[in-house]
């Protein structure tokens, strides 16, 4: 890991993330990007003439310049390079194919509590980058003095399209040597068989030789609900999950999984877009008799 990038509206939940974004960052000896993104106001917007506005403008600009400055020389970031960038006349998720972004190895990101996302940049925009960004993506949402993880919860359907993704979190897990708990959500809309499940998992563990896990196969009402409540049950520090980045009519009608949880799960969430989402619905598990729509969005 080389690149954090870490969006911030100068907000409390934004401080929070860039703190974390720290702690990895001292830890793996990356550095931080700092991308504040504002869409600046037009003259329409209450301006009477050219010469308010392009005074406002200057203003504005000079203030944010001065609090991005003051946030990356705050003590916990001592050691660290900092990156700072100032993007105007966009929103932030909409420069989510910039270099900023394409470049980042994880996006660190802030988001309010359990009751969901806020109206303002800590709110969609959270919601379009855990979405959008094809790189990892670490939604914060308390302030967190010293971030270490011991247990982490990686909810699958635990497919083959799992395991690129699934690199990404080794990774942590590597870095933190964690204890994994493979969680596999059962729901009476999408039944699969003990044993098909289980077979999967073994699968899976096999393929990347994991030893510090534990393997659970959880029945909910639905899959959201049965993460949240098996994650509190294990006491996990974080919940990594994949996300497969549906857009326009695709998201309209399957959701996002991922968002939900985001939006709903207090504990830091690690989200990972799978890279070659299967079409058309349903996704064929290799068994006889055996389709699952699990973790669709």
């Amino acid at each position: 890991m080389k690149t954090i990038l870490v969006p911030t509206d100068f907000s409390g939940h934004a401080l929070y993330a860039l703190k974390v974004a720290a702690s990895i960052a001292k830890k793996t000896k990356s550095k931080i990007r700092l991308v504040h993104a504002s869409a600046t106001p037009t003259i329409s917007d209450g301006f009477q003439s050219f010469h308010y506005y392009d005074r406002f403008h200057r203003e504005l600009k000079a203030r944010t310049e001065e609090q991005i400055t003051e946030l990356s020389q705050l003590d916990f970031l001592k050691g660290i390079e900092v990156e700072k960038h100032l993007v105007s006349d966009y929103l932030l998720w909409e420069i989510k194919n910039g270099k900023w972004f394409k470049s980042a190895d994880l996006i660190v990101v802030g988001s309010h509590g359990a009751s969901g996302f806020s109206k303002g940049f800590i709110g969609s925009n959270t919601e379009k980058i855990v979405r959008l960004a094809n790189s990892p993506v670490l939604t914060i949402k308390n302030e967190i003095d010293d971030f270490v993880i011991k247990e982490m919860v990686f909810a699958s359907n635990f497919l083959e399209e799992s395991y690129t993704s699934f690199e990404k979190i080794k990774y942590f897990s590597d870095l933190y040597n964690v204890h994994f708990h493979l969680l596999k959500v059962i729901t009476p809309k999408e039944f699969e068989p003990t044993p098909v499940s289980q077979k999967l998992i073994k699968d899976f563990v096999d393929k990347f030789g994991l030893e510090n896990y534990s393997v659970s196969v959880y029945n909910s009402t639905s899959i959201e609900t049965g993460i949240i409540a098996f994650s509190n049950e294990v006491g996990a520090d974080l919940v990594a999950i994949e996300t497969h980045g549906r857009t326009g009519f695709a998201h309209l009608i399957n959701g996002s999984l991922a968002e939900d949880i985001v939006k709903h799960e207090t504990k830091p969430v690690l989200s990972i877009k799978i890279k070659t989402p299967i079409e058309h619905g349903e996704r064929f598990t290799g068994y006889r008799g055996g389709y699952s729509s699990w973790g669709h969005e």
